[in-house]
């Protein structure tokens, strides 16, 4: 049975048969001198060979295991996956796509033990006004974030950038719970850990230079306005009757 470990990095991705590899030896390396670090990577049901390719690059590294949906079900539902699968006390959520440079990750852990956080979510607030990031998705993500900790009387701004560090045990009672599958899933997580008394910060992160190719489509934008607002109906508006 292996070893419990210390730290669980959670990668979910899709679609990263040509970056997976070199993404999972660049996490490896950038956590090399932190304990017991373990690297799930979790596959959303991608169809490019994204999963063949991440576990001939975990074959060379004993600390790393693959995981996968069999289709593609969304961010939040493979995550939950991945966190079945973990064993860190100390548990990070990491984009695979590494917009989020994963040499930030030794820095965030410390300051989450340091600080006493349950929930340590990643803050891109000077990263976007630093330039590089297309104008209208500062705009949405400015939107969003103030729309959210308004409606949810949330203790942070920001909920959706892709590096957050938590400790394993508020997670072990909020992760079997979600019901969003896909981008309100974090928003969703945040909630969950805010009613149950949890300690929750912002930890101020930078994006790499090609996070401004992300694209948010009509689709996108009408499906998380669409889970948002059931979230906000199911958790507040009926929680206050």
């Amino acid at each position: 049975m292996p070893p419990v470990a210390r730290l669980s990095i959670l990668m979910p991705c899709y679609q990263l048969t040509g970056a997976i590899a070199a993404n999972i030896d660049r996490v490896v390396a950038a956590t090399s001198g932190e304990p017991g670090v373990e690297v799930v990577v979790a596959d959303d049901g991608s169809t490019d060979g994204t999963r063949e390719a991440a576990e001939q690059a975990a074959a060379r590294h004993p600390n790393v295991l693959v995981v996968a949906n069999p289709q593609n079900a969304g961010k939040g539902r493979v995550l939950q996956r991945a966190f079945a699968a973990s064993s860190g006390e100390i548990v990070v959520f990491l984009d695979g796509d590494l917009d989020l440079p994963p040499e930030q990750v030794p820095a965030m852990v410390a300051e989450l033990q340091r600080g006493g956080w349950d929930a340590l979510l990643g803050a891109k607030r000077a990263a976007l006004v630093a330039g590089g990031y297309p104008a209208a998705r500062r705009v949405l993500s400015r939107v969003f974030s103030a729309v959210t900790r308004l409606a949810f009387r949330l203790p942070v701004a920001e909920t959706q950038t892709g590096l957050k560090a938590f400790r394993r045990e508020p997670l072990e009672a909020a992760m079997p719970t979600l019901q969003i599958g896909r981008y309100s899933f974090d928003l969703e997580l945040v909630s969950l850990l805010h009613r149950a008394g949890c300690r929750i910060g912002e930890y101020p992160v930078r994006l790499e230079a090609h996070a401004s190719q992300s694209r948010v489509t009509l689709g996108t934008l009408w499906e998380m306005g669409r889970d948002t607002a059931r979230l906000w109906f199911r958790t507040v508006v009926r929680r206050g009757r």
